[in-house]
C-alpha cells in the first residue's frame, strides 16, 4: 500500500512537473511569438522610416534642383530686365535729345520768321506778308527777348493791318475777285471790328457773297451788320440787297 502511495505521488509530481514544463513552454512560445511580432513591427517601422528618409532625401534633392533652376531663371530674367532697362534709358535719353533738338530748331525758325516779318514791316512792304509770318510762329517757343520783340512788332503791324486788308479787299471787290475780297475783308474784321470802316467790310462782304450766290451767308452777314452797327449808312442798302435776294429766290422757285 505504501508502494502504491509512492507511485501515485511520483505520478502527481511528474504531472505537475510536466504541466509546469508545458506552461513554461507555452509562456516561452508566447514570449517568442510576442518578441517576433515586436521585432517584425520594429523592423517594419525601421523599413518605413528608411523609406520615409529616402523619400524625404529624394524630395529634398528634387526641391534643391528646382530651386537651382528657379534661381537660374531669376538670374536670367534679372539680366534681361537690366538689358531692357538700359535700352529704355538709352531710348529715353535719345528722345530727350531729339526733343531738345526740335525745340532749338523751332526756336531758331521762329526767330528767323520774326526777323523776316520785322524786315517786311520796316521796309514798308505789304503788311499782309508780315502778319502771315507772325501767324506761322509759335510765340511760346520764344525766349523773353524774342517775345518782347514779337509783341512790339505785332502791336505796330496790327495798328495798320485792318486798313491794309480793307484796302486790298475793296480793290478785290472792284476787280470782281469776290472770293479774295471776302477773305481780305474778313481778315480786317478779324484783327479789329472797331475801325471806322469796319461796317464797310461787312457791307462789301455781303455783296461779294451775293455775287457768288451765297444767299444764306448774305443774310447772316447783313444780320451781324445791323446788330453791330445799327447806325451804319449801309443798313438801308443792305436791306435793299435782302429784298433783291428774296425776289430772286421767289423767281427761281416759280
Amino acid at each position: 500500500m505504501y508502494k502504491n502511495k509512492s507511485k501515485n505521488t511520483i505520478w502527481i509530481y511528474a504531472l505537475i512537473f510536466f504541466t509546469c514544463v508545458f506552461i513554461l513552454l507555452l509562456l516561452t512560445g508566447y514570449s517568442q511569438i510576442k518578441f517576433n511580432r515586436s521585432l517584425n513591427e520594429y523592423r517594419n517601422k525601421l523599413i518605413s522610416s528608411e523609406e520615409e528618409i529616402n523619400i524625404s532625401s529624394h524630395n529634398l534633392k528634387t526641391a534643391l534642383e528646382e530651386n537651382e533652376m528657379l534661381y537660374k531663371k531669376i538670374e536670367k530674367l534679372n539680366k534681361t530686365l537690366e538689358e531692357k532697362t538700359a535700352a529704355f534709358n538709352e531710348l529715353e535719353e535719345k528722345l530727350k535729345n531729339k526733343e531738345k533738338e526740335i525745340d532749338e530748331r523751332i526756336f531758331i525758325n521762329n526767330y528767323e520768321l520774326l526777323l523776316e516779318a520785322e524786315e517786311y514791316f520796316n521796309n514798308g512792304e505789304v503788311i499782309k506778308s508780315s502778319i502771315i509770318l507772325l501767324e506761322k510762329m509759335d510765340k511760346r517757343k520764344l525766349d523773353a527777348n524774342g517775345l518782347k520783340k514779337y509783341n512790339k512788332l505785332k502791336e505796330k503791324i496790327y495798328e495798320k493791318a485792318p486798313w491794309e486788308f480793307y484796302k486790298e479787299g475793296y480793290n478785290n471787290y472792284i476787280e470782281e475777285r469776290y472770293k479774295d475780297a471776302k477773305y481780305n475783308l474778313q481778315y480786317s474784321l478779324k484783327i479789329s471790328e472797331s475801325e471806322y470802316f469796319s461796317d464797310d467790310c461787312y457791307y462789301y462782304i455781303a455783296y461779294s457773297e451775293y455775287r457768288m450766290k451765297e444767299y444764306e451767308q448774305v443774310k447772316e452777314t447783313i444780320k451781324i451788320l445791323a446788330e453791330k452797327y445799327p447806325s451804319s449808312n449801309y443798313i438801308e442798302e443792305a436791306q435793299r440787297l435782302l429784298n433783291i435776294i428774296e425776289n430772286e429766290i421767289k423767281s427761281f422757285e416759280n
